[in-house]
C-alpha cells in the first residue's frame, strides 16, 4: 500500500491530509511493531463500564498508552493496580481520532512472582479484610453426623478415597455426592451451584455436614477453590463446611473462608467420623488422578480458540470494534464532565434565585396579594347579582309584550282562528272552495267545519 499522499497543492508540493498522514503512520506502526513483549510499570490506571483497562506503560525515561481489552481479560488472573510492574504481550495500534500510538495489550504477567499467585494473595487480602477468615465466625462439626454432603468430581481418585475411609469406620453414614468439575474453566460455578443446591435441600432433608473436596495438583489445578465466587459461597452456606482440598502442603481460598480445613480427602473421612472410633491409622495422602485425556482435550480445544482468535482474518474487524468501543469511552468522559458542569451552574443559579426571593420578603408581598384577591372577588361578586337582578326585570318586560302579541290573546277577546285542512291560516274566503273542510280555534277548544257557501 502506498504511503504517498493523495492530494497536491500548488506549486507541485505534495501535501497531506492529517487523515492521510494519520493512516501512513498506523500502516508503518501496526506492520512493524507486532507480537512483541514491554517491560514496565503501570501507572494512571482506568477501569470505565465497558470493562476495557486503559493505563500508561512507563519506565525512568519514558511513557505509552496501552491498552487492554475486555475480551482480553479472560486470560488475566491478577488484578492490575497503579505502580505494578508487568510484562505485556501485544502490538502497538493507532488511535486515529487523536492520532496517538498505543500498545494493545493481549497478555499481562506480573514481573517478580506468577499471576496466579499474585491473585491468590489479592483475593486472601481482600477477604481477610472482610473477616471471612476470622475463627470467631467457624463453626465446629457435629458430634455424631449422620448425613453428610459432598461436592465433588464422581469419576475422581478423592471421592473413592474419602467413601473408602468413611464407610471403613462408619458403614452406616448417609453421603449425598453433588457431582461437579473440580478443574478447567467451568469448575468454579458448578462447584458454587453444589453448594447451593445442597442448602436448598438442607431445607427438607438436613445435612451435618457438607464437604468440598479434591485430589492434590499444580496450583492452576486447584485454582476453582481459589475463585471469589467458590469463596463466598462457602462463607453464605447455613451448613458446616469442611475444605479438603489437595495434598497436606495445598492451601487454597477455600480452606480459609471454610470452617474447617482437612488435609486431604481421606483426612476429611476421619475427621468427620472421629467421634465414631479413634484413628487406628494415617491414609496416605494421594494425588489427583482426573482423566489425562480429558484434560489434554481441553489444552488442544483453548490453544484452538487462541490460534482462530489471532487469525489475521479477524483482526480488522476486531480493532475495528476496539476502536469503536474506545470512542464510546472517550464519548462517556466528554458527557459526564459536561453534565457535572451543567449541573454545577444550574445549583448556582437555585441558590441565587433562593437569596433574592428571601430578600424580597415574599411573606408580605403573598399577604398583600392574598387582600387584593379578596377584594376583587366582593366586586366581581356584587356587579354578579347587579347584573342579574337587571336581566330578570328586562326579561320580565319582554315576556309581558310578547303576551299581548300573541294570538291566544286575540282568541280571549272573542276573536277566533281558521285553518285549513293543510294547517294553512285563512286571511281571505278566496284560500278555500264549496265543500273543503276547515278547524276554528277559539278561546276555549276548537270547531271542525266545512264550507257551504262563501262570498268574495
Amino acid at each position: 500500500m502506498s504511503t504517498q499522499p493523495k492530494s497536491a497543492s500548488d506549486a507541485g508540493r505534495s501535501v497531506y491530509s492529517v487523515s492521510e498522514l494519520t493512516q501512513a503512520i498506523k500502516l508503518h506502526l501496526e506492520r512493524d511493531f507486532t507480537s512483541l513483549w514491554v517491560a514496565g510499570e503501570i501507572s494512571n490506571l482506568k477501569q470505565p463500564s465497558s470493562g476495557h483497562y486503559y493505563f500508561t506503560l512507563k519506565d525512568d525515561q519514558s511513557q505509552i498508552p496501552a491498552v487492554l481489552f475486555r475480551g482480553s481479560t479472560r486470560h488475566l488472573r491478577f488484578r492490575p493496580e497503579d505502580g505494578m510492574a508487568v510484562l505485556v504481550w501485544g502490538h502497538v495500534t493507532v488511535y486515529e481520532p487523536r492520532g496517538a500510538y498505543q500498545i494493545r495489550v493481549e497478555r499481562m504477567e506480573p514481573r517478580g512472582k506468577g499471576s496466579l499467585q499474585l491473585a491468590f494473595e489479592q483475593l486472601k487480602e481482600k477477604l481477610g479484610q472482610e473477616g471471612l477468615f476470622e475463627a470467631s465466625g467457624k463453626r465446629p462439626l457435629p458430634l455424631l453426623p449422620q448425613r453428610i454432603a459432598v461436592v465433588t468430581s464422581p469419576s475422581g481418585a478423592a471421592l473413592r478415597d474419602f467413601c473408602r475411609v468413611l464407610h471403613r469406620r462408619y458403614g452406616n453414614l448417609e453421603v449425598l455426592v453433588y457431582p461437579a468439575q473440580v478443574q478447567g474453566d467451568v469448575a468454579a460455578a458448578e462447584i458454587v451451584k453444589g453448594i447451593q443446591v445442597v442448602n436448598r435441600l438442607a431445607r427438607e432433608r438436613a445435612f451435618d455436614v457438607l464437604i468440598v473436596t479434591r485430589g492434590g495438583g499444580s496450583l492452576e489445578d486447584l485454582w476453582p477453590f481459589n475463585e471469589e465466587s467458590v469463596a463466598r459461597a462457602i462463607a453464605t452456606s447455613a451448613i458446616p463446611v469442611m475444605s479438603a482440598v489437595g495434598h497436606e502442603v495445598d492451601f487454597t481460598i477455600a480452606d480459609f473462608v471454610a470452617d474447617v480445613r482437612a488435609p486431604t480427602p481421606s483426612a476429611a473421612a476421619e475427621m468427620v467420623v472421629r467421634s465414631k472410633e479413634e484413628f487406628r491409622e494415617r491414609v496416605v495422602n494421594l494425588e489427583s488422578r482426573l482423566a489425562r485425556a480429558s484434560r489434554h482435550r481441553v489444552q488442544e480445544l483453548r490453544a484452538r480458540i487462541d490460534r482462530i482468535s489471532t487469525h489475521q482474518a479477524f483482526a480488522a474487524v476486531l480493532h475495528a470494534i476496539e476502536t469503536k468501543a474506545q470512542r464510546v469511552d472517550d464519548a462517556e468522559r466528554r458527557a459526564r464532565t459536561s453534565l457535572d458542569r451543567r449541573i454545577a451552574r444550574l445549583r448556582q443559579h437555585v441558590s441565587g434565585l433562593s437569596a433574592r426571593l428571601s430578600a424580597q420578603r415574599v411573606d408580605r408581598r403573598l399577604g398583600e396579594a392574598r387582600t387584593r384577591l379578596a377584594e376583587l372577588t366582593a366586586r366581581i361578586e356584587a356587579a354578579e347579582r347587579s347584573r342579574l337582578h337587571r336581566a330578570r326585570r328586562a326579561f320580565a318586560e319582554t315576556a309581558s309584550k310578547l303576551d299581548a302579541l300573541s294570538p291566544l290573546s286575540v282568541l280571549g277577546r272573542g276573536y277566533s282562528l281558521a285553518w285549513s285542512a293543510q294547517g294553512k291560516l285563512l286571511r281571505s274566503s278566496d284560500d278555500v272552495a264549496v265543500g273543503d273542510a276547515v278547524r276554528v280555534d277559539l278561546a276555549r277548544g276548537r270547531l271542525h267545519c266545512r264550507v257551504e257557501d262563501r262570498d268574495a
